[in-house]
């Protein structure tokens, strides 16, 4: 063995473990940022894949609170953007709410008359849209996670920019699951 060759080994021996320190830097100084960045991808998988992997025949459910119908454009919106290959619209709206009397009882009692069993709340896929009045969605927005175990996703309607047949477009689908994820990384 020559001198270059034991040079050229201990070269290559310090280049490696100069790497593995390097890496071993980057895991240990960063580790916060690494699992953040970690976690934000597979909750983004987990969102397209299972958007995507819904089972034909299967019932895909939009629960419509407010007091508009849906529209056959948003319809087709809301089709595309959840991926799904049908839809059911459930229209629960809740008309005028008392404001003399309990309107807690009163929204449960509008989710209450939605034909689902138990446990096809966990089941099927499903987006809301929202109702107008703050109140009453924020009540009917915590008993849908009790029901569920989860926010589900919601349909941000915003005013049509053109002169259309529908007032209303579909302006996204927005995950309620997500954000509030992204929340709890900041306790």
């Amino acid at each position: 063995m020559t001198l270059q060759n034991i040079l050229s080994i201990c070269a290559i021996i310090t280049g490696v473990v100069a790497v593995i320190e390097l890496l071993e830097y980057v895991f240990t100084k960063n580790i916060p940022w690494l699992a953040r960045l970690a976690r934000q991808l597979m909750r983004w998988l987990r969102r397209r894949l299972g958007r995507t992997a819904v089972a034909p025949g299967q019932r895909c459910l939009v629960l419509n609170f407010s007091a508009h119908p849906i529209m056959p454009s948003q319809r087709q919106a809301i089709r595309t953007a959840m991926n799904w290959p049908t839809l059911e619209v459930i229209d629960a709206g809740l008309g005028n709410v008392p404001e003399d009397k309990d309107f807690v009882a009163e929204a449960i009692n509008h989710l209450e008359r939605i034909d689902l069993l138990p446990s096809e709340w966990q089941i099927f896929p499903m987006v809301v849209v929202p109702a107008g009045y703050a109140p009453v969605w924020s009540v009917l927005l915590a008993e849908l996670h009790g029901r569920l175990g989860y926010f589900p996703d919601m349909v941000r309607l915003r005013p049509t920019l053109v002169e259309a047949e529908e007032k209303y477009e579909v302006a996204q689908i927005v995950s309620l699951r997500e954000i509030r994820n992204q929340a709890r990384a900041k306790r």
